[in-house]
């Protein structure tokens, strides 16, 4: 072998292991380009999935609003309640709510109240009266006081969208009619469009809200209202830490991303939050990452003028 068969040789070598670096870096860019184009299309889709759930969230409370003051103005309800006909009174709401169930498929539960903002009537248990509210049912004081309707996100014995509206005659508060609707309706509204919803309440609030005891708690802080939820999403976000979440962002553990914001009540008080998962776009990928914005963005209570 003469000297120029060794060097096209050399040469040979050379340009392969060159072509085959050059194709390495290329498939690398590619792979990177790759992860974060699905990372901008995750965080683009629960940018999506928030700004869906925040207009169904304030679509649900307007709904249970709308319900509220029409029972508060109904000729046949306030007959029966000024008649004190508790079973005549119970017949009209479940006729309401029934009608309401069969042509939206929305579940809701009523509450009416005395003057004294004790229990009237409950449309799930028509023998449970006579409960006083008002040390710790703020919503009801505030309407009292104000003879105004008002629908918020509030702690009771469970969290939910609470409408309350005054029943007032000649002037004078008479009592008020509360509708109560949980988060069932909205976890399916988001499932069908691929999310999962958790919404956690603040364990300081659990002496309050008391059925909630037993419901599972991600983290140490918070307990979980929504009783039905995706056990798949649930498990990576009980093993997220969720000390740092601020009033609105997203991040991502396991093979979920979550995106969230603060749940407030009309004293502007952070009850909890509202949170969506789903599936990140480029699995394997670990660890936790947060943004959080500074700007403090909440669904609190609106009192009608």
């Amino acid at each position: 072998m003469n000297i120029f068969e060794k060097i096209n040789g050399k040469i040979d070598k050379i340009v392969l292991i060159f072509a085959v670096i050059v194709l390495a870096i290329s498939f690398y860019f590619v792979y990177a380009l790759n992860r974060s184009y699905a990372g901008n299309e995750t965080v683009h889709s629960l940018e999506n999935a928030l700004l869906l759930t925040r207009n169904m969230l304030d679509e649900e409370q307007q709904h249970a609003l709308s319900l509220s003051l029409l029972l508060s103005e109904n000729k046949s309800f306030l007959e029966a309640f000024y008649q004190h006909d508790r079973k005549k009174t119970f017949d009209i709401i479940h006729e309401k709510l029934s009608s309401l169930q069969k042509l939206q498929g929305y579940t809701f539960e009523v509450q009416v109240h005395d003057q004294n903002l004790h229990t009237y009537l409950r449309s799930w248990d028509f023998s449970v009266k006579d409960i006083p509210l008002a040390s710790f049912r703020e919503g009801l004081v505030l309407v009292k006081e104000r003879k105004k309707p008002l629908v918020s996100i509030e702690v009771g014995k469970r969290l939910n969208i609470k409408a309350i509206s005054p029943i007032v005659k000649d002037g004078v508060f008479q009592g008020s009619i509360e509708v109560i609707e949980g988060f069932a309706h909205l976890r399916k509204k988001l499932s069908e469009q691929g999310y999962a919803l958790f919404v956690l309440l603040d364990k300081k609030y659990l002496p309050i809200a008391t059925t909630l005891k037993k419901h599972p708690c991600p983290g140490q802080e918070f307990v979980l209202v929504n009783s039905h939820y995706d056990a798949r999403a649930y498990e990576s976000l009980k093993n997220s830490s969720l000390d740092k979440l601020g009033g609105y962002g997203y991040f991502t553990n396991g093979g979920y991303a979550f995106g969230y914001f603060d749940i407030k009540n009309f004293h502007n008080d952070r009850l909890g939050y509202c949170m969506v998962a789903l599936q990140k776009s480029v699995p394997g990928v670990s660890g936790v990452s947060f943004r959080s914005d500074a700007a403090e963005q909440n669904s609190s209570g609106v009192i009608i003028r």
